[in-house]
């Protein structure tokens, strides 16, 4: 017995339009959002290879960007974190010293001025403060 015959005249063509619909509605939505545009690039890029790859998958996933990145790629960008994150800590060890030295500094601006007025115009100024000494990698600053 063939589906014909077995499927009411009355609702197949409603069954068959349903169908239809979904499969347009489908249809339009990946177009409108690229995926179509990128298989077809991804497809047309493989046919169009000298050789053809042994893993056509594989090349189209390549195409596409959705490679995963080896372990040993993986490996190295970890052991870029760990670095960038020491680096970072030192900087913020040099940070809250560079604060305590900045308030110890402003704690004895006034103690110098009060000093330089009370010796009058012609006075000696008072001996500069040492710095505590910088890494050498560390860039002097501008004092503005």
């Amino acid at each position: 017995m063939s589906i014909e015959v077995m499927c009411n005249f009355s609702i197949c063509p409603q069954l068959y339009q349903s169908m239809d619909s979904e499969r347009e509605k489908f249809r339009t939505y990946i177009e409108k959002t690229g995926v179509m545009s990128a298989l077809t690039d991804a497809l047309v890029q493989l046919y169009e290879e000298q050789e053809r790859p042994s893993d056509a998958l594989g090349h189209i996933k390549k195409t596409l960007g959705s490679v995963t990145p080896s372990i040993q790629h993986c490996h190295m960008l970890e052991e870029t974190i760990k670095e960038q994150e020491a680096i970072i800590e030192n900087q913020h060890i040099q940070i809250s010293e560079l604060t305590a030295e900045v308030k110890n500094l402003r704690e004895l601006l006034p103690h110098l001025e009060n000093r330089g007025s009370e010796a009058g115009a012609g006075a000696v100024p008072p001996p500069a403060t040492t710095a505590p000494s910088r890494p050498s990698n560390e860039t002097p600053r501008n004092s503005s």
